[in-house]
């Protein structure tokens, strides 16, 4: 009987045993597999993100869908909608110089045009400007570049910066001759950026910029938007009248290139509604094209690793205050979208839309943040990285605009320097005599209808705008010689 009970307790002893071996080796085959997760995490973080930069031309803020008052119901932007969802979208903002070329000088540089330099059509960004460009840094720190559609400056040097250069110094085409026949300009960069797309390799990171026409004059659409809008009713803006014409400095206007855009635009009811029409056809085929360069990217399992960054080189005023074209620095010429979404994104702030001043100079010295890059001490931007990851820390008061010395026309364009903040705008033209000034309170008076420079209740508050407005103009005065 002892015998029987000792042989029991044995292999009651040695099944414990068993179960204790077998335990332990599914505990180490876990704790193997977990390992292995996360090697593969933390290979997948450290990762340099791929980069995509899309860039439209002449897209007011409030030309798309996801804006909080959109131009018209009616438009829809699915697309750009979605990048919205998944990332962050900037409420405000604006760009410093509302002028297409000088405008993406500003994007590639994060610099002030005072301190670019860049102000016509053609002259190329200096050597020492263009080196410390976004694109030349990736480059130099081992990003594969490449850039399509309308570069808008001189092409001096970059060969020196890009893989891929297939854009041009001018306005472009709306329409280009394939294989398979004429194609949009936006269907035709999204297949651009498909085939550069293709090109990569999963061992090096890229950055692709891609520069869209639409949509600029002359507002032709793809074929397959032709009939949107037909029997939308359009409204005239609130300010299109000729009070809100003379609410202003009008006579500083009343021979300028943005009165003539106004009446050659706006000539007659049939002529109006044709132009603003065209015009969102254009921002649909554009749409359409940022959805298919988002499915590229899906196809080829880019998609979860590529920060895309949306945004426009300027507005267009559609005839508030009397006015058409952009140049000037009123919300309808400088307010735009800004659009970040990708690994760069916290979970917590995906779908977030924030009230930070963003600019269009801030986009360099944020992708340069997000792939690990020093960022210079010349950029005059500021990364929005840290917001993207969730900070509160304050960003910026405010910031300066500006447009003088860009175009000769016939109809001159006033030269204009401002300040804007969260709360209030200052403009001062500086090519009459006497100077004009204008002040609105934008918080209260988003349409700028109620010019303030006069009204002795706001002298406190001109005192302190023009405090600023000397402050940023010697700043960046003296950061340029």
């Amino acid at each position: 009987m002892e015998k029987k009970e000792t042989m029991n307790r044995s292999l009651n002893m040695a099944n414990i045993s068993m179960k204790v071996l077998a335990k332990m080796f599914v505990i180490t085959l876990a704790i193997i597999n977990l390992s292995g997760c996360l090697t593969q995490t933390e290979n997948h973080k450290s990762k340099r993100p791929n980069i995509i930069v899309l860039i439209s031309d002449d897209q007011r803020w409030d030309q798309l869908s996801y804006a909080d008052n959109p131009l018209i119901p009616e438009l829809k932007t699915p697309h750009m909608d979605r990048l919205a969802r998944q990332g962050v979208y900037f409420r405000n903002a604006f760009v410093t110089t509302p002028i297409c070329a000088v405008s993406r000088a500003s994007i590639m540089t994060g610099r002030y045009a005072s301190t670019h330099g860049m102000n016509h059509f053609n002259t190329s960004l200096a050597t020492d400007v263009l080196s410390k460009s976004y694109p030349a840094l990736l480059k130099q720190h081992g990003y594969k570049t490449g850039i399509l559609g309308k570069w808008g400056m001189g092409i001096d040097g970059t060969e020196d910066i890009f893989d891929l250069f297939n854009a041009w110094t001018k306005q472009g085409n709306y329409f280009h001759e394939t294989e398979s026949g004429k194609i949009h300009n936006a269907e035709w960069l999204a297949n651009r950026a498909e085939e550069f797309l293709e090109s990569c390799t999963p061992e090096k990171p890229f950055c692709l910029t891609v520069c869209y026409k639409s949509p600029h004059h002359p507002y032709q659409a793809d074929e397959r938007d032709k009939g949107l809008f037909e029997e939308v009713l359009i409204p005239k803006r609130k300010t299109d009248t000729p009070e809100g014409y003379q609410a202003m400095s009008s006579h500083v206007m009343e021979k300028s290139l943005n009165r003539w855009c106004y009446f050659d635009e706006r000539k007659d009811e049939a002529t109006k509604n044709k132009f603003e029409r065209d015009f969102l056809r254009c921002v649909k085929s554009l749409d359409r094209s940022v959805g298919k360069i988002m499915q590229t990217l899906q196809d080829l399992n880019q998609y979860e690793n590529t920060v895309i960054i949306y945004l426009s080189d300027h507005g267009y005023l559609w005839g508030e205050h009397g006015l058409g074209g952009k140049w000037l620095l009123y919300e309808e010429s400088i307010r735009i979208p800004i659009i970040i979404t990708g690994p760069s994104i916290s979970d917590m702030m995906q779908g977030m839309k924030l009230e930070n001043l963003a600019l269009n100079i801030d986009i360099a010295p944020t992708i340069l943040d997000i792939a690990g890059v020093p960022i210079p001490s010349e950029m005059d931007g500021m990364s929005l990285f840290p917001l993207l990851q969730g900070s509160t820390e304050p960003s910026r008061e405010d910031f300066f605009m500006e447009h003088v010395d860009v175009i000769d026309v016939e109809n001159p364009i006033p030269d204009s320097r401002g300040v804007r903040s969260g709360e209030w705008k200052y403009i001062r033209y500086v090519n009459v005599e006497p100077e004009v000034e204008e002040i609105y309170h934008v918080s209260a008076d988003p349409l700028e209808s109620q010019n303030l420079a006069n009204d002795m209740k706001y002298f406190e508050i001109k005192k302190q705008l023009q405090e600023r407005y000397n402050y940023w103009l010697n700043s960046l005065q003296n950061e340029s010689d």
